[in-house]
């Protein structure tokens, strides 16, 4: 798929962690909310820096239904005029906070077009209803989304070493879920294999992409602000891939519950004939 040429790919995590999710994916005069599990009035603060207002996003994105990634997609839809995008049993659970906006559903395992971008929505193992993770495209470049999952299947492991960006759940450390007050019923939940990632899955999930050979960036999401640390997940991954000899994968860890670095990949200028 080729966008209109040139220009930039430019990437941010507006917020990460258990109080709300949102990223921002823009090209070519697309800009995809890729969650919106925050205050519309959060996400208009988070897009100011980048010269950006709610009313110029294109669409919204749905991982999956729960609120720290779906509460606030009502009011940032209907603030800035524009749909709200998931499968069909996701948008039915989401219908709360979805009310008068408008919806267009998409086949969990369908790529389709949207705006710039080429988006393929991949089954993801997560205790929602039917949660996807996203592969974003655009001019060749890939960004893949995987937040809040339990395991790294056949499926996302497929996806990964063809990105140039990934952005990838790191949960939990497992020493520190283990000596937390959390009760059992919820470390068991974390802990399942339609929970949440390790920092230990994340890394041989950084390993696996590393086989693509590209120069990629992964950021670490959804950090428990009790049961993880930044430098830890960080280095867990880092340390991985430095013991399969790669250098070439940048690795940072988005702090709860803030937001992430800009991310920006240059796109291909139009030929000239």
């Amino acid at each position: 798929m080729t966008a209109s040429g040139g220009g930039f790919l430019r990437v941010r995590v507006l917020r990460s962690g258990s109080a709300g999710n949102a990223i921002l994916v823009e090209a070519c005069g697309t800009r995809l909310l890729v969650d919106a599990g925050i205050p519309l009035e959060l996400v208009e603060r988070e897009l100011a820096p980048l010269g950006l207002e709610a009313t110029d996003l294109s669409a919204i994105l749905l991982t999956h239904e729960h609120d720290d990634h779906a509460r606030g997609a009502g009011a940032v839809a209907r603030a800035a005029g524009i749909p709200v995008l998931a499968n069909e049993r996701t948008l039915r659970h989401a219908a709360g906070a979805l009310g008068g906006v408008a919806t267009e559903r998409f086949t969990t395992g369908v790529p389709f077009r949207l705006g710039a971008f080429t988006v393929d929505p991949f089954p993801v193992p997560h205790d929602a209803v039917e949660p996807v993770g996203f592969v974003i495209e655009v001019d060749g470049l890939r960004v893949v989304v995987a937040h809040d999952l339990g395991a790294v299947d056949g499926v996302l492991r497929e996806r990964l070493p063809v990105a140039d960006l990934i952005l990838l759940e790191a949960n939990y450390d497992p020493r520190l879920l283990s000596v937390s007050a959390y009760p059992w019923f919820l470390k068991n939940r974390i802990l399942g294999p339609t929970g949440h990632l390790s920092n230990e899955s994340a890394a041989q999930a950084a390993v696996w992409a590393a086989r693509g050979r590209k120069a990629q960036t992964i950021l670490l999401l959804h950090l428990s602000e009790v049961n993880n640390l930044p430098p830890l997940a960080r280095d867990v991954v880092r340390w991985a891939l430095e013991r399969e000899g790669v250098t070439t994968t940048q690795v940072h860890a988005v702090r709860p519950p803030g937001g992430g670095p800009l991310w920006e990949a240059g796109l291909e200028p139009p030929s000239v004939p």
